[in-house]
C-alpha cells in the first residue's frame, strides 16, 4: 500500500468518526429535547430583519415547534412571533445583558407551537464575538422543560392541597386564617373558624375498610365545597376533620352557619358499594379575638370546642376562655408503646417522599422515603421527633417494616421510580429483626434493584463487621447500600471499603453554607475524591442554595438533596402520577 493510499484511508476513517460523533451528539440533544442555534447581528445591529439566524439541526428544532421540518421558524422574527405573554421583553433584556464576549444568560419562558400548545422552554446563550465594529455572534440552545415545570407545579399543588379531597391542607389553612384574622383586625370585622370532625369514621373503616372511609371523606369534601362561598375558606385540617373559615361572622351568627353546614353534610346519606353510609359529626367553633392571635391558637381553640362537642353527642360548642382543654398535647418523649401500636393500626404512620437529583442534569434520580406520624389532632410529625422514642420502647423495627410495606406499594404503582429506605440501628443490631427485615425486603422480588437501603454512619462505626454482613445481605438481594450522615462519626475509608457501600450521604452539617466556608470545602473535596477512588457514589444532603449546589457539582458530587430541589411530599412527584392512598 502506498503512503498516499494510507493517508486517504486514514482521512476517510477520521471523517467517519467525526460524522459518527455528530450523530451521537444529535441523538443526545434530541433526548434532552434541545435545539442549538447561532445568531449573528446584521450591519445595523438593531433590526431583527438584518440578523442572520440558523438552527444547528432543523430536525431538532422541529421537535420543539412543529411536526414538519419545513415549518420550523428560520429567522429571528419568526422565532419571536412564537413567544408568549411578556417573554419578548424578558428575552430582549437578557440579550441586552450580553455586553461582552463570554457573557451568558439563562431564561425560562413559554413558546407557542404550530399546533397551538404553549410549552415551557429554557434558553441558554453565550456571546462569542462582537468586539468593536464586528457583528455580535451568539450561540445558544433552546430546551423543552415542560416536564420539569409540570413537576414544579405538582410540588406546589401538593404543598398546599390535600391529596385525597383536593381541599386546602392544614398548612394552607393556617395561612388562610392568618390573612383572614389580619383582614378582620384591619377593617374591624369579626372572623370565625368552624371545625367539623367525622366522629364515626373509625367505625366505617373497621366495618367496611379504609377504601370506604376514603370514599366518604371525598364525598363530604364535595358537599362542603358546594355550601361554602368565597371569601370563606375550607380545608381538610386532619385525617377526620374539616375546617371552615368565616371571614365576616359575628359570634351570634357562627352557630347558625355551623348548623346550616352540618345539616347539608349529614342530612342525606352518602352512596357507596356497601350501601348508604351516614356521616356523624362533632362540631365546634371559635371567634377570633380582636387582639393579635396566631393561626395555631385559633385552630387549637376550635379543636378544644370540638372535643367538648364529642362529649355532648355532636351538639355545637363555641369556644370560651373558661372551656377546659380535655386532651393536652402529648409530647413525643412521652409516647408509649401502645401509642405507636395504635398509630400503626390506625394507619397514621405514613411516608413522605423527597427527591434526590443528579448534580449535573438536576433530573430526579430517586426518592428518599421519610417516616411521618399523624397525631390524633391531624398534625403531621417528622420522624426525628418519634424515632428516638420508638427505639427506647424497642418497637422501632415495626416502623421500619411499615415503611417497607408502604414503599412496596409505591414501587408497584410507579414502575419507573427508585427509592431509598432508612433502616434503624436497633433493627439491624438484633439478628431476629434484621432477618425479618431482610425477608420482607426479599419479598419485593425484582423491584429490589430499585431500592437503596440507608444505614447511619454511627451504626456502621460502632460495629463495622455487623454493618458489613447486613450490607452483603442487602446487596445480594439486588438492592444498593448507602451510609447516611457520612462524616458525622468520622468513619475511616478503610471501614467504608470493608462495608462495601455503594453510596455515601455526606452529613448536612458539612453542606450547609458550603460556598461560604473554605474548611468545609476542603473536607467535602477530600471525601468526594476518596469515594471516587473506591467507585462509591456521593450524595450531598441539606443543599440550601444555588451557590452550594453549583460548588458541589464542580467538586464531583453525584446527587443533591434539599428543599430547593423538592419538599417531602405524600407521593413521589413523577410525570402523570395518579393519586394514591397510603
Amino acid at each position: 500500500m502506498k503512503d498516499d493510499d494510507m493517508s486517504a484511508d486514514f482521512l476517510a476513517s477520521q471523517q467517519f468518526d467525526v460524522k459518527d460523533e455528530c450523530e451521537t451528539e444529535n441523538v443526545l440533544l434530541s433526548l434532552m429535547a434541545a435545539s442549538p442555534y447561532v445568531w449573528q447581528s446584521g450591519p445595523s445591529g438593531e433590526r431583527a430583519s438584518d440578523d442572520i439566524f440558523s438552527w444547528e439541526d432543523d430536525k431538532l428544532a422541529s421537535a420543539l415547534f412543529c411536526s414538519r421540518v419545513e415549518d420550523v421558524p428560520c429567522s429571528v422574527s419568526a422565532v419571536l412571533e412564537r413567544l408568549c405573554d411578556d417573554a419578548k421583553s424578558a428575552r430582549a433584556q437578557a440579550i441586552s445583558s450580553l455586553s461582552w464576549n463570554g457573557a451568558k444568560f439563562q431564561i425560562d419562558y413559554q413558546i407557542r407551537t404550530f399546533d397551538g400548545r404553549n410549552i415551557w422552554v429554557e434558553e441558554r446563550a453565550k456571546r462569542i464575538s462582537g468586539e468593536g465594529k464586528r457583528p455580535t455572534k451568539i450561540i445558544g440552545v433552546l430546551t423543552n422543560i415542560q416536564t420539569r415545570k409540570t413537576r414544579e407545579e405538582q410540588a406546589g399543588y401538593h404543598a398546599s392541597f390535600d391529596n385525597l379531597t383536593g381541599l386546602w391542607n392544614r398548612t394552607r389553612m393556617a395561612e388562610g386564617i392568618t390573612h383572614m384574622v389580619a383582614f378582620s383586625r384591619r377593617y374591624e370585622r369579626r372572623s370565625a373558624l368552624v371545625t367539623l370532625k367525622i366522629s364515626n369514621l373509625k367505625d366505617i373503616n373497621e366495618i367496611y375498610g379504609y377504601e370506604a372511609g376514603d370514599r366518604l371523606l371525598s364525598s363530604v369534601a364535595k358537599r362542603l365545597t358546594a355550601c361554602v362561598r368565597a371569601p370563606d375558606i375550607c380545608a381538610r385540617i386532619s385525617g377526620v376533620s374539616f375546617g371552615v373559615g368565616l371571614s365576616d361572622c359575628e359570634p351570634e351568627q357562627m352557630q347558625n352557619v355551623a348548623n346550616r353546614i352540618l345539616k347539608t353534610l349529614s342530612e342525606t346519606p352518602y352512596g357507596s358499594p356497601y350501601g348508604d353510609l351516614y356521616a356523624e359529626f362533632a362540631v365546634g367553633g371559635c371567634v377570633c379575638p380582636q387582639k393579635p392571635v396566631s393561626a395555631t391558637d385559633v385552630m387549637e381553640q376550635a379543636n378544644t370546642a370540638v372535643a367538648h362537642s364529642v362529649l355532648r353527642h355532636g351538639k355545637f360548642v363555641a369556644y370560651a376562655p373558661d372551656l377546659p382543654d380535655l386532651k393536652p398535647r402529648q409530647r413525643m418523649s412521652e409516647l408509649t408503646r401502645d401509642d405507636i401500636i395504635s398509630a400503626l393500626n390506625d394507619r397514621r404512620i405514613t411516608l413522605a417522599y423527597q427527591p434526590l437529583v443528579h448534580a449535573k442534569s438536576r433530573e430526579v434520580h430517586h426518592y428518599e422515603c421519610l417516616l411521618r406520624l399523624q397525631r390524633d389532632d391531624g398534625e403531621i410529625v417528622s420522624a426525628a421527633e418519634f424515632i428516638m422514642a420508638a427505639e427506647r420502647l424497642e418497637c422501632v423495627h415495626l416502623l421500619d417494616r411499615r415503611a417497607l410495606e408502604i414503599a412496596a406499594r409505591t414501587l408497584q404503582e410507579h414502575s419507573e421510580i427508585k427509592i431509598a429506605l432508612n433502616v434503624s440501628a436497633a433493627t439491624v443490631k438484633n439478628p431476629e429483626t434484621a432477618n425479618a427485615y431482610l425477608h420482607a425486603l426479599q419479598g419485593l422480588g425484582r423491584a429490589c434493584d430499585r431500592v437503596v437501603v440507608e444505614l447511619t454512619e454511627t451504626v456502621a462505626l460502632e460495629d463495622p463487621a455487623m454493618a458489613s454482613r447486613f450490607s452483603m445481605e442487602v446487596r445480594a438481594l439486588g438492592c444498593q447500600f448507602s451510609i447516611d450522615d457520612f462524616g458525622a462519626g468520622y468513619t475511616t475509608f478503610k471501614n467504608l471499603m470493608a462495608i462495601e457501600a455503594d453510596e455515601i450521604k455526606i452529613d448536612g452539617s458539612f453542606i450547609r453554607d458550603l460556598s461560604l466556608t473554605p474548611h468545609k470545602q476542603v473536607f467535602v473535596r477530600m471525601m468526594v475524591d476518596l469515594a471516587q477512588t473506591f467507585s462509591v457514589k456521593t450524595v450531598a444532603e441539606m443543599v440550601g442554595s444555588r451557590e452550594d449546589a453549583a460548588l458541589l457539582t464542580r467538586l464531583g458530587v453525584d446527587y443533591l438533596q434539599g428543599y430547593m430541589f423538592g419538599m417531602p411530599g405524600p407521593i413521589p412527584l413523577v410525570a402523570n402520577t395518579p393519586r394514591r392512598k397510603v
